[in-house]
C-alpha cells in the first residue's frame, strides 16, 4: 500500500471512531521500556492499541511523591485526537473520576518528534475547577 493509501485508509477509520467504533483495546507489557527505547521511552510499561489509537503508559512517582501516569497517545493517521477522544482514553485506561492534564511545556523542555499527545493523569484532584467546590467566590464579587 502506498502512503497515500494508508492515509486514506487510516482517514477512513478515524471516521468511523467518530462514532464511537474503536475495536478492542489490544494490551501489549513492556517491562523494560520501549525496545531501543531511551529517555521517558525506557519508563513506559505498557502499550494498548485498538483500531484507531496506540496509548503508551508510563506510570512514575513525582518530586512530591505523587503517582502520576503518563499517557501519550497517537493516532494511525497522525492527526490530533478530539478532546472528547482524549477524554475517553482517560476514562478507559485510568478511571472516569480521574483528572489528567495537557501541558504546554516550556520552549526549553519542548520536543516535537512525533505527533504525539501527551495526558498526565493526577493521583488526586486539581484545587481548581469549573465547578465550585469549596464554595469560595472570586475576588470582589
Amino acid at each position: 500500500m502506498s502512503n497515500r493509501q494508508q492515509r486514506l485508509a487510516a482517514r477512513a477509520l478515524e471516521r468511523r471512531g467518530l462514532k464511537g467504533d474503536w475495536g478492542d483495546w489490544r494490551k501489549t507489557p513492556l517491562p523494560t521500556g520501549i525496545p531501543g527505547g531511551s529517555g521517558w521511552c525506557k519508563e513506559v510499561r505498557e502499550a494498548w492499541a485498538n483500531n484507531i489509537y496506540v496509548v503508551l503508559i508510563r506510570p512514575f512517582v513525582d518530586e512530591n511523591g505523587e503517582e502520576i501516569i503518563h499517557l501519550a497517545i497517537r493516532t494511525a493517521s497522525n492527526l490530533e485526537p478530539p478532546w472528547r477522544d482524549m477524554q475517553r482514553i482517560k476514562n478507559e485506561i485510568c478511571d472516569a473520576e480521574a483528572t489528567a492534564v495537557q501541558v504546554m511545556p516550556p520552549q526549553s523542555e519542548l520536543i516535537d518528534e512525533a505527533d504525539m499527545y501527551h495526558l498526565w493523569v493526577l493521583s488526586s484532584p486539581l484545587t481548581f475547577s469549573l465547578f465550585n467546590r469549596r464554595g469560595c467566590k472570586p475576588r470582589g464579587l
